[in-house]
């Protein structure tokens, strides 16, 4: 079943009731600042651990705070002792328009509020998804932490780094029970994958029935994937039935060829290199509809999902590169 949601709700998205989430917080929870530090102004709602940025004065009010009030100051080495974390979700009560809805975060925010329990997320770098505080969330990657703080893309801060807690990766999820979690998260992930379906496959395995994956993926036409022509869907099963490590050039060549473009005298000699390393480039691309023509054969052929709810880029370019699935076991 595809839901292409143009504003309808659906149970996907549909948002936990935030009350206990609430109380809890007013009892486990501290807000924490360090000024004058590699933390800046930025206060943090801390709780199990882990620390959560707080965007503005109004969410701490909506969690309960009060600004300045609520905001104990500390030292940098307790701020830090707290593992980075994503943002917190305003608490929604109702369901959610993303027409409505001006950016990225915004959209992401409102997709978190129908997590609850326990769930994990893949590849999060120095961006985590905001899970409501509540929820229990563990990071896996594919690098450790030391290999991810060498390899870290330009901008992102060494203090803002998730420590994974598990060695796995979207492509088999391994190190990971079957039908063990309430939710799954992978933000700019599958593309990275040689064999998208087979991802959803293997996510569809990890989760409980009732289990959510959240899948956030670039839109080809709002990065510099734009040039690149759409990978068909019989690519796509293709991939699935028959991987082969050959085929696989082929991406890398058009990948430095249209996308991250390097001079002709050099290409082939990069494309080589890369190639060797398995470098996790942008393997496929989509557009939101034939990412939902995807899905669609994904809950036929392979795995059925209960529902599948999906949406595409919110805004303008400059406010958002990506587009949203929601699938529910």
């Amino acid at each position: 079943m595809i839901v292409i949601s143009g504003g309808r709700s659906t149970s996907a998205v549909t948002a936990v009731d935030p009350g206990p989430m609430l109380d809890w917080i007013r009892q486990e929870a501290v807000i924490l600042q360090a000024r004058g530090t590699v933390f800046g102004e930025q206060a943090f709602l801390c709780a199990r651990g882990r620390r959560h940025p707080i965007v503005t004065a109004t969410r701490l009010e909506e969690y309960g705070f009060r600004w300045p009030d609520d905001v104990e100051q500390v030292s940098e080495r307790v701020l830090a002792s707290y593992a980075p974390a994503g943002g917190i979700p305003a608490p929604r009560r109702t369901d959610f328009d993303p027409a409505l809805l001006g950016d990225a975060m915004a959209v992401r925010e409102a997709i978190a509020c129908s997590l609850d329990g326990f769930g994990l997320e893949i590849g999060a770098g120095a961006s985590p998804f905001p899970v409501p505080p509540r929820c229990r969330v563990i990071f896996g990657d594919r690098l450790t932490y030391d290999q991810l703080r060498v390899e870290r893309y330009p901008g992102q801060r060494i203090v803002d780094l998730v420590i994974p807690d598990i060695l796995t990766d979207f492509d088999s999820i391994g190190n990971v029970a079957d039908a063990s979690l309430d939710f799954l998260v992978a933000c700019h992930v599958i593309e990275h994958t040689r064999d998208p379906i087979g991802s959803i496959a293997a996510a569809w395995r990890k989760l409980k029935p009732g289990g959510r994956l959240v899948l956030v993926v670039p839109d080809k036409e709002r990065t510099f994937d734009r040039r690149r022509p759409v990978t068909s869907l019989d690519h796509l099963v293709e991939d699935h039935h028959a991987p082969h490590r050959g085929r696989d050039y082929a991406h890398y060549e058009e990948f430095y060829t249209l996308a991250q473009t390097v001079a002709e005298e050099t290409r082939r000699s990069k494309i080589d290199q890369k190639f060797a390393e398995c470098y996790a480039i942008h393997y496929h691309v989509w557009t939101h509809d034939t990412f939902a023509q995807m899905l669609d054969h994904v809950d036929r052929e392979v795995c059925p999902w209960t529902e599948i709810w999906t949406h595409q880029a919110v805004g303008d370019e400059s406010q958002c590169i990506e587009f949203y699935a929601v699938l529910m076991k």
